[in-house]
């Protein structure tokens, strides 16, 4: 461990993959991961919510990312992959496409989000970490429940 990881200055991210991006949630926002598990289909929710998870008992809303961030819908394959995440109104799962490492980042490496990205795209987005040659955009996770901007009244 290095002088910086010990002063608290880099954090565990938990990284997954929507198409070729690479985005990242806290290590301690996680609560598992599922490989697969059936869905139960929510009737009038909005889009995105793709249906409750039945977790050893505890119904948890799932939320396709792929569909709150605007991107290309995926080819359901039955294989899809679930974060369970920690949020300040209880669980909620995420629909991902690739599961990928646990990352330590330092703290310094984060910088906002660039305002080359799709303004309600950047309402996710907490801000992007530099690494290797990759990008990982950090999830606002209190985003994802919040009531969807492109859904308001118009201004």
């Amino acid at each position: 461990m290095t002088t910086a990881e010990r002063r608290g200055e880099s954090e565990q991210w938990s990284t997954f993959f929507l198409a070729d991006e690479m985005f990242a949630v806290r290590v301690e926002d996680v609560q598992e991961v599922i490989m697969h598990q059936p869905l139960t289909p929510v009737p009038l929710a909005p889009d995105y919510v793709v249906g409750l998870l039945n977790l050893r008992g505890q119904i948890i809303p799932a939320v396709d990312l792929r569909s709150r961030l605007q991107f290309e819908a995926r080819v359901p394959t039955g294989e899809e992959k679930l974060l369970v995440l920690k949020t300040n109104e209880g669980l909620l799962s995420v629909v991902v496409d690739e599961i990928g490492d646990v990352l330590e980042l330092p703290s310094a490496a984060w910088r906002s989000p660039p305002d080359t990205l799709a303004r309600g795209y950047r309402t996710f987005v907490l801000g992007i970490c530099p690494i290797e040659g990759h990008l990982v955009l950090g999830l606002k996770i209190a985003a994802l429940t919040a009531e969807d901007p492109s859904h308001g009244s118009k201004s």
